[in-house]
């Protein structure tokens, strides 16, 4: 064997140690002197069989161990993840994010990337750096759930728990431009608790907010999967119906009415029907033609209606509503 040949664990060794001299080193701007100092791990792996051939401090304290438990491993047993790191390795370049578990049982987030690297003109291998972003990615989550709340509290009424109607008029709005665009339908729902200001003279206002808690309830619990109900304002509520004919949004108003007045409210033999009721007004798209705000009005115009014609009913926007809404 010629005994100027080295292995190239040791020619490697010696290289980043700053013992080899010479025009390729100088052409590869003191790596060696970058690697040792580097924040991020770094991980020298042999192409062939992935060994971890030198590791810098920062991969020693990334991982937890010394650097003897590290060199001559095979980079994915290391990690706990052969099957994921092999395929990783063996791509020309990939940068992903990994979870990592160390011998504690602690979960970590690394951000990896894998290159093919060459030192020297006979010396290739791979190098892997690993970055912990488990503190970014946490930061980032609790950022994101914070966001959400956020999100859910400009948009929800707190008292029932419904969406508010600035939430409700901007899916209103979405469903609209929609159902024009994709030749859909929808149906909306306008709902007025009955009498509700005797019902508030009479028992008080922490009653009346149980009523309306509870409406709310029913409300979701007749929601079908395509529907949105909303707290309109006082005791007015709405919903928005998709894919929904004017028939099928009555069927589902209908059911709404009918379970609001076979449901005991606290202080509901008190009122004017003998029980809470509610009425309702329906109005749909295409039947109703314009803007999103005139579909709802419509549904508004039927509301009245049905308390015109004596309350606890539902009423549904037609030809007939329209002639007299211009007569007014």
């Amino acid at each position: 064997m010629d005994s100027a040949f080295k292995p190239k664990k040791d020619m490697l060794h010696e290289f980043l140690d700053g013992r080899v001299v010479g025009g390729t080193l100088s052409q590869l701007a003191n790596y060696s002197d970058l690697f040792k100092r580097m924040s991020e791990a770094v991980f020298l792996v042999e192409r062939s069989s992935f060994r971890v051939l030198e590791c810098n401090e920062a991969a020693c304290h990334l991982l937890g161990v010394q650097e003897p438990d590290i060199l001559g491993m095979e980079l994915p047993v290391l990690f706990k993840a052969e099957g994921y790191l092999k395929g990783l390795l063996s791509s020309e370049f990939k940068a992903v994010e990994f979870v990592y578990h160390n011998s504690h049982g602690d979960e970590g987030i690394f951000e990896i990337a894998a290159t093919n690297l060459k030192i020297l003109d006979y010396i290739e291998v791979i190098q892997f750096i690993a970055r912990d972003v488990t503190e970014v990615k946490k930061a980032e989550r609790d950022l994101k759930e914070m966001n959400s709340a956020l999100t859910r509290l400009s948009t929800t009424d707190e008292m029932t728990g419904l969406r508010n109607y600035r939430y409700f008029k901007e899916v209103l709005q979405t469903v609209h431009h929609s159902a024009i665009h994709q030749n859909e339908n929808y149906g909306v729902i306008f709902i007025d608790v009955d009498h509700f200001k005797k019902f508030n003279d009479r028992n008080g206002h922490p009653a009346g907010d149980e009523v309306l808690r509870q409406v709310a309830s029913i409300l979701k619990a007749c929601a079908r999967t395509q529907d949105l109900p909303a707290r309109y304002g006082g005791e007015e509520f709405v919903m928005v119906c998709r894919h929904s004919s004017l028939e099928d949004t009555a069927g589902v108003a209908e059911g709404i009415r009918l379970a609001i007045e076979r449901s005991e409210f606290p202080f509901g033999e008190f009122q004017p029907l003998g029980r809470v009721t509610v009425s309702i007004g329906v109005s749909s798209f295409p039947e109703v033609q314009g803007s999103f705000e005139k579909v709802l009005e419509s549904a508004d115009q039927a509301l009245y209606q049905s308390k015109e014609m004596g309350r606890n009913r539902v009423t549904s926007f037609g030809p007939s509503l329209e002639t007299k809404k211009k007569a007014s």
